[in-house]
């Protein structure tokens, strides 16, 4: 049950991107600040921060207007090395929703990691029916 959990909320999360690039309204931003990503531990204070091959993760903040004229300040959902994150002050293209700017993407980040998420969703969804066939019938 996770693993269709998973791979169906990454398949909506590559739909929305997908859609985005394709129809979304452009808009040109800038990197403002780099956030640094943080996961909190369960009912405690503790946090930890994300690895990627060794370094801190850190997402791209971008300042943005839309056709409209509303100031928007978005932090990406996808967090990466920062060797591989745009710098403070990067000018950057967006796509976004009009409807719902809210809903927005960097054209630059890419699907790819996403489709891990549905791949493994897939994977773990298989794994579990397989095992579970194979104690109903054991």
């Amino acid at each position: 049950m996770p693993g269709a959990v998973l791979g169906t909320a990454s398949y909506c999360k590559v739909r929305t991107t997908r859609r985005l690039l394709r129809d979304g309204a452009r808009a040109q931003g800038v990197v403002i600040r780099l956030a640094t990503m943080r996961m909190q531990g369960a009912g405690s204070d503790d946090s930890i921060t994300i690895r990627s091959t060794g370094t801190t993760a850190y997402a791209p903040v971008v300042a943005w207007n839309t056709a409209d004229g509303r100031a928007m300040e978005t932090t990406a959902s996808l967090a990466r090395p920062l060797a591989r994150t745009p710098a403070a002050g990067t000018r950057v293209e967006v796509r976004y929703d009009p409807a719902d700017p809210s809903k927005w993407v960097l054209p630059a980040g890419g699907n790819g990691l996403w489709w891990v998420f549905v791949a493994l969703g897939a994977l773990f969804t298989v794994l579990g029916l397989g095992f579970g066939l194979g104690a109903l019938y054991a």
